[in-house]
């Protein structure tokens, strides 16, 4: 048994369980991710763990929370009006989209996986890709109401998002076409607005 690293915080120790939670799950998913395994990776005894976090399931849905935060995607949202023209908010949207899904790829890929196996069984693994979902839908509905873009607000943040998923979730069936992140998210906000821009 591994000993608890001593003189480390609550925070250091939550935070030292949560990533090592997420390199297990990241390789097994959530049937392969024991408590015992994370306690050992994380340095601290398996009863520290379930002090923190009380079950194998609640330790879960804890990583997933800690890693899926969406407060970058709002801070995003509240910071466009600085941005002029529906084309400069839409490529800062797309860059935040694709910094966004690199650094959880690895989670998106597990919960993609796990979907697959059992789709009634990951609801916490899309519960903040859900309230992203919703600000989108919310951002799209407004500028729908301005009369700057055309459509269903939900159809389109899909489409929206869809474009940017594709981007960095396909990239080895794209691998051909492949573009510099900048002008691949100029590309495809052109081609979002030439399908949903008002006439």
């Amino acid at each position: 048994m591994i000993a608890d690293v001593r003189g480390a915080s609550v925070e250091e120790t939550r935070s030292r369980i949560l990533a090592a939670t997420r390199e297990i799950y990241a390789l097994r998913g959530s049937r392969g991710t024991t408590t015992r395994e994370v306690a050992a990776r994380a340095h601290v005894n398996e009863a520290t763990l379930f002090r923190h976090f009380g079950t194998k399931g609640h330790l879960l849905a804890a990583m997933l929370d800690h890693y899926n935060d969406t407060s970058s995607l709002n801070e995003v949202l509240d910071g466009l009006t600085g941005h002029a023209t529906l084309e400069e908010q839409l490529r800062v949207l797309g860059i935040a989209a694709i910094e966004s899904m690199r650094r959880k790829e690895d989670l998106i890929k597990i919960a993609m996986a796990e979907e697959i196996a059992d789709p009634h069984a990951q609801v916490c693994v899309w519960r903040a890709p859900t309230a992203a979902k919703e600000s989108l839908v919310k951002y799209f509905g407004q500028k729908i109401e301005a009369r700057e873009l055309r459509g269903d607000s939900a159809w389109l943040a899909r489409i929206f998002m869809s474009l940017f998923f594709s981007y960095v979730m396909a990239r080895r069936l794209w691998s051909g076409i492949d573009a510099p992140q900048d002008e691949a998210v100029e590309m495809m906000v052109n081609m979002f607005l030439d399908g949903a821009r008002a006439n």
